[in-house]
């Protein structure tokens, strides 16, 4: 019965440790680029979502807030400035992945019934 405790706390331990490569990147996101600007406007990020796969990388950019005053500080950005922090965005999940398959960026409004609402996709190759 020692024995048995002794491997399952162990293994819980492991378990507890092991972080898969998305969880990681999603945080070191969350430091690096703690919210979307264009030099004079910026919007909070509520967080990130990586999904790492064979033929590429999804990176989702979720902000939360109010739909109407999201939308307008969204609107009111710079989007040449926009596309630039995406492609930055996605050359860091590349970096990070050790991977320099396309990486499709999508900056969306979280809602929490209703579904969320997409402002800005685009795959980035390199």
């Amino acid at each position: 019965m020692k024995k048995f405790v002794l491997g399952l706390t162990i293994l819980l331990s492991i378990v507890a440790m092991a972080k898969s490569k998305d969880d990681v990147i999603e945080k070191e996101m969350m430091t690096k680029f703690p919210s979307l600007t264009d030099g004079s406007t910026t919007i909070n990020v509520h967080k990130y979502d990586v999904d790492l796969h064979k033929k590429g990388s999804e990176l989702k950019v979720e902000l939360k807030g109010k739909d109407k005053e999201l939308k307008a500080e969204y609107d009111k950005m710079n989007k040449a400035k926009v596309e630039e922090v995406a492609a930055q965005m996605a050359k860091y999940v590349q970096t990070q992945a050790n991977d320099m398959k396309p990486v499709k960026v999508k900056i969306e409004i979280d809602r929490d019934a209703l579904p969320d609402e997409v402002l800005y996709e685009n795959i980035f190759e390199r």
